[in-house]
């Protein structure tokens, strides 16, 4: 896991990064990034997350594209961590599992961010479950459209530890502060009609009508003046705390990134206090 969270992203180019975990298809004003480790169901190991990490950084900042779908392969959209990687840190002493996971969580911690700052609609094409990790990736997403198939559920409470990826920033901006706190609190198994009635997902279509109806949405958003998208979505974004929150790495296109692993002192609106805060 240090090499994940100590790699440092390539200078970005305007052609999609070369990966192995996810992938990325163009078609036309229409990206989509797929997690692409369906025997896992897509669950987040340390490779998909330092690829993320990459994906997100192009993404954000050189990719020629007006929205964007994520989605997962297989039965899964993403289960969240890999409990291989939790494992080892368990039966192998040589493995610092905390020092691991609180670098693996600041990885995560600034993928999200920089899709957070892709300036075009993001997609969330919710195709199976969406757990822990999972389900913050998809509520870092601007639209969240699920399968009849797909359940949401927060998952960390039953771990023991805190949410990270930015679930607890999330969660109460996409359902209100209440309802967070109940869901969170609660942690349902939460099926597609669910999520839809408290507010997770604003579609539920057939599985095999999801990326259909994910690409007609994109496309229509895709149409409108880019100018108009990227302006409604920072100002409806930064209506809520001021700014934007960044991360370290949110630098000028041709950008390097190797984060600290050393705690911090995070500040009430530091988006370092979305990240795992009973490990620093």
């Amino acid at each position: 896991m240090a090499n994940t969270a100590e790699t440092e992203v390539p200078l970005l180019s305007a052609d999609p990064p070369e990966l192995e975990t996810l992938e990325i298809e163009i078609n036309g004003p229409v990206g989509t990034l797929t997690l692409n480790r369906p025997e896992a169901l897509n669950a987040m190991s340390p490779e998909l997350i330092g690829e993320l990490t990459t994906a997100a950084a192009w993404l954000a900042d050189r990719a020629p594209l007006r929205a964007l779908i994520v989605t997962g392969a297989g039965r899964a959209f993403c289960s969240g961590g890999d409990v291989n990687w939790f494992k080892r840190g368990v039966t192998d002493e040589n493995v610092d599992l905390p020092s691991e996971v609180r670098r693996g969580a600041e990885a995560l911690h600034n993928a999200i961010v920089d899709i957070r700052r892709i300036p075009y609609p993001v997609i969330a094409a919710i195709n199976g479950p969406a757990a822990g990790a999972g389900m913050s990736l998809a509520l870092s997403a601007d639209i969240r459209i699920a399968s009849d198939q797909a359940f949401l559920a927060i998952a960390y409470g039953r771990i023991g530890a805190a949410p990270d990826g930015g679930m607890t920033y999330f969660l109460p901006r996409v359902v209100g502060p209440a309802k967070a706190l109940e869901l969170a609190l609660n942690d349902p198994n939460l099926d597609a009609d669910a999520a839809l009635e408290a507010g997770l997902v604003s579609e539920v279509v057939p599985a095999d009508e999801l990326l259909t109806r994910a690409r007609a949405k994109a496309e229509k958003l895709a149409a409108k003046a880019p100018y108009y998208v990227r302006m409604t979505k920072r100002l409806l974004h930064e209506s809520w705390i001021g700014r934007e929150p960044r991360s370290r790495s949110s630098r000028p296109t041709s950008r390097r990134y190797r984060p600290s692993s050393s705690p911090t002192r995070p500040s009430a609106r530091s988006p370092r206090s979305w990240v795992w805060p009973a490990t620093r």
